[in-house]
């Protein structure tokens, strides 16, 4: 394609513009935008150099803890402050971050269990941070009290709290556990020693078919450091897989002078066990069979045979067959006289 006609037609746009501007509409229209910039300007000018009043953030940072130290709640991470200053001021602190109080942990200790910063400290610290004309109109928190101890602490077990379902084909192969097991816990040796376990806080899984991770946090207790304040709960999870077995069918409460025989006396049961205990899973672990009651109280020569045990993993068992054949014997005893 030729750029002849191009530059052609950009040429004739530019002399449609410079004709529309050199017109007596385009005159207006050019000293109506030039009155708009201006009026603009002037408002901007004002607006900024007014009083303004807006909510910033200052971060805090507790300094110089003793190592043997540890807090039994956490510091506010910063303090909001509403302030007022001129429109430059307020734009500056939005363009860049307050630096943060830095709070000396000895010149606020109580010494006894707590650092106490009270409202005029607290003043003082952000007042700091800001440019002398800025004005402080409130701010949050007023004061702030944070526990602590020297104590070594208890050391408790962690329990899951946790609401599990397995895949259909799933099962749970052993106990949910955490790790790590147990937790250090904070705080004051009369509230301790009635501590004996922590939990995780309560999570719900569904329909997991495999052995599952999960990081959750462990639930507080008021007035205690909990380290670390996470576990990770581990959930086993594995696979069934089929099970075919022969099985001895037996009679039970047979009573003294009596025998059964029973047509097979061994019935094939079939069952959904673990991969883990497939190979460990045999026939002594089922009882197959009927009571002697129950079979001559059956009309005819079949009675049914039943699971009466069988281990607690095993599921959808299934025999292959639910009736026998049996017959019952009387033993009778000859005795010989002389």
């Amino acid at each position: 394609m030729s750029k002849t006609p191009l530059r052609s037609r950009i040429k004739l746009t530019q002399r449609q513009i410079n004709a529309a501007w050199q017109s007596p509409q385009g005159k207006e229209i050019f000293t109506f935008l030039c009155f708009v910039i201006l009026a603009a300007s002037i408002w901007l000018i004002l607006s900024i150099s007014e009083n303004r009043e807006r909510i910033i953030q200052i971060p805090i940072e507790l300094t110089d803890i003793p190592e043997e130290t540890v807090l039994l709640q956490d510091m506010p991470p910063y303090i909001e402050a509403r302030i007022r200053d001129k429109g430059p001021v307020i734009l500056s602190y939005n363009l860049k971050n307050t630096p943060p109080i830095k709070i000396d942990f000895e010149r606020h200790d109580n010494n006894k269990d707590a650092i106490v910063i009270s409202n005029n400290s607290l003043i003082e610290y952000a007042r700091k941070q800001l440019k002398a004309t800025t004005s402080i109109l409130d701010f949050a928190p007023d004061s702030i009290r944070v526990g602590y101890t020297h104590d070594q602490g208890k050391r408790v077990a962690v329990i899951p709290r946790a609401h599990i379902t397995t895949s259909p084909h799933s099962t749970l192969s052993d106990s949910i556990y955490t790790t790590p097991d147990s937790v250090t816990i904070y705080g004051k040796a009369t509230q301790l020693k009635d501590i004996s376990e922590v939990y995780t806080e309560e999570f719900v899984l569904n329909n997991i078919s495999d052995t599952t991770h999960i990081n959750i946090g462990i639930k507080e207790i008021a007035g205690t450091r909990i380290i670390p304040d996470t576990a990770t709960v581990v959930i086993p999870v594995e696979e069934y897989t089929t099970k075919t077995i022969s099985i001895p069918i037996a009679i039970g409460s047979i009573p003294a002078g009596y025998t059964v025989m029973t047509f097979p006396s061994h019935v094939t049961l079939t069952c959904l066990v673990p991969i883990s205990k497939y190979a460990q899973t045999i026939s002594d672990d089922f009882l197959i069979g009927n009571t002697f009651d129950q079979l001559q109280n059956t009309p005819g020569s079949y009675g049914a045979v039943i699971v009466t045990h069988a281990p607690d993993y095993a599921r959808n068992i299934i025999l292959s067959q639910d009736s026998v054949e049996y017959i019952i014997n009387e033993n009778v005893t000859t005795v010989t006289q002389e």
